[in-house]
């Protein structure tokens, strides 16, 4: 046993104290996480700004080109982004030019929605993290769910032929581009 455990009274180690006590010096030795739930995403110097989201409809059919320029990020102007295998430092993001060469949607077999298609970045430079999500609606415009399609590394000039994860969409009957997040 080691010399630590030696030093704590045997009353000490039976009881909950003794654990409550490495708990919080756990905690105090910065094993708490910088975020936590509830805690805002703004810092308190700036104001909260509200800004209509623009919307672009893209019809079930085969769309005519469409550029997206510089769409509003719904990120903060700093900090940290979560990605599959942990977070990242989140800068803001590069000046950006793609166009929607088409769009298109299937049901695949068990009837989830996937939407695909072909994006040129047009833009100055390259993107490092380049993620699109889109509206699911059904006939009456009620929203059924989202599709997201994202890639890590998007060479200016190039053509990225995307395909969104499945997603489930009962009803569905067509999609909107919803937001694009650039880096």
């Amino acid at each position: 046993m080691s010399t630590f455990f030696r030093l704590i009274p045997p009353y000490l180690m039976k009881s909950g104290i003794f654990v409550l006590v490495l708990v919080v010096l756990l905690l105090c030795a910065g094993c708490v996480g910088p975020f936590e739930s509830g805690s805002s995403n703004e810092t308190p110097s700036e104001p909260a700004s509200i800004e209509p989201t623009p919307r672009m409809t893209v019809s079930p059919e085969e769309t005519a080109v469409q550029p997206l320029r510089n769409m509003p990020a719904e990120l903060p102007a700093s900090g940290y982004i979560e990605r599959s295998y942990g977070y990242v430092p989140y800068s803001p993001p590069p000046e950006y030019r793609l166009t929607m060469i088409d769009s298109n949607s299937r049901r695949d077999a068990s009837g989830n929605v996937i939407i695909y298609g072909r994006v040129k970045n047009e833009g100055p430079g390259s993107l490092s993290y380049l993620q699109m999500t889109f509206n699911l609606f059904d006939s009456s415009g009620n929203l059924v769910g989202n599709a997201h399609a994202h890639v890590e590394y998007f060479a200016s000039g190039k053509i990225w032929r995307f395909e969104s994860d499945p997603a489930p969409g009962a009803n569905y009957q067509y999609f909107e581009i919803a937001g694009i997040v650039a880096q």
